[in-house]
């Protein structure tokens, strides 16, 4: 039957049917439901793979540092930034205590780190300080909320709100 349908009316069919079956979930990979959103952890290091492209950049780190630097609270939110998101990330800031030497960062596309002053690719050999939060499941994966380069450049990374609030340190 339809091969005897002319085109026009099978695309007709098709397109009452799909109407008819409602919006379909979107797939939430962008958001922070994977990691553990009550608790900042702070993580200075060195890059050893990058791969820049979409839907998300991803970054290994070797750890090299864990203590927070003195001032670091009060150091100006990065361009682009959630004032009330990124105050509240900065006041949960921890020192990382895990056991991975590794860290792989989930990091946003190359076009919102265009809109967020970042318009280039990482590359390896370049240190990062990094304030994020852990994977729920994996504590080997860490999602920033911002980065800073050697320069100093802040770099905001949240799109969308935090399933927990985070909770500040001690």
């Amino acid at each position: 039957m339809i091969k005897s349908l002319k085109p026009l009316a099978l695309a007709a069919i098709v397109a009452v049917q799909s109407l008819s079956m409602g919006p379909l979930p979107a797939a939430a990979h962008h958001g922070w439901g994977s990691f553990e959103t009550t608790r900042a952890y702070y993580i200075q290091g060195t890059v050893t793979e990058v791969r820049w492209g979409n839907p998300h950049s991803e970054v290994t780190i070797t750890v090299d540092q864990t203590d927070l630097p003195d001032g670091f609270r009060e150091r100006p939110l990065p361009q682009g930034a959630n004032q009330s998101e990124g105050e509240a990330t900065m006041a949960s800031a921890r020192l990382y205590e895990g056991e991975h030497q590794e860290i792989h960062l989930t990091l946003a596309g190359p076009g919102w780190m265009s809109r967020w002053g970042l318009d280039r690719p990482l590359e390896t050999g370049e240190t990062l300080e990094v304030l994020g939060y852990l994977g729920a499941e994996d504590a080997h994966d860490l999602r920033p909320v911002m980065f800073w380069l050697e320069d100093g450049q802040g770099v905001w990374q949240q799109l969308t709100a935090f399933p927990s609030q985070p909770e500040p340190a001690n």
